[in-house]
């Protein structure tokens, strides 16, 4: 036999021994094991405020006051299946005033379960102000927000109340992580 037919045979043989012994060893019953947990990316709140939508406050402040109901936490099953929640706020403020906001996660009596302060730097027409926000809800606060059925947003003006031309813009949404068994 020529040389060339020993190599063919030989690396046939190698590669058919390499291809058996990289499977002896795999379990693959541990697919069962493998889980991979639902998510749900939920929008929050969205608004754009202008200067004429804010209204004196009891401090003698501007402010504005927003809300929205989180309906699919009112089930039994989603809040026991609720394991962490991530929730990402983009402000976006043309206004030369700089604003103290306050995000509260409210039970259905109207308690405030969970609560993210958050600053907001003026800015301009030209520069605005942009600050992107995550809160990261894990096992050991996540209860709170199980038991919260709403979100409202409390935005106070931080300076005397002179509002020039400009909008305090919003865009925000909650990822929830759930583990069903």
């Amino acid at each position: 036999m020529p040389p060339t037919k020993y190599l063919f045979k030989i690396a046939f043989l190698l590669l058919l021994v390499s291809l058996t012994s990289c499977v002896k060893d795999v379990d693959l019953n541990q697919a069962e094991e493998i889980v991979i947990p639902p998510t749900a990316a939920i929008d929050l709140i969205y608004f754009d405020l202008t200067s004429d939508e804010f209204i004196l406050g009891p401090g003698g402040n501007l402010r504005a006051v927003d809300e929205s109901r989180l309906d699919f936490l009112d089930d039994d099953y989603i809040q026991t299946g609720l394991m962490r929640a991530d929730f990402n706020f983009r402000f976006i403020n043309s206004f030369e005033n700089a604003f103290k906001i306050n995000i509260l996660f409210r039970s259905p009596t109207n308690a405030i379960r969970y609560q993210i302060p958050i600053e907001i730097p003026a800015g301009s027409m030209e520069a605005p102000a942009v600050i992107d926000y995550t809160e990261i809800v894990d096992n050991s606060q996540i209860d709170k927000i199980r038991k919260s059925i709403k979100v409202s947003i409390d935005i106070d003006m931080l300076e005397d109340p002179v509002v020039t031309e400009g909008s305090l813009q919003l865009k925000s949404k909650g990822t929830y992580y759930f583990e069903f068994k």
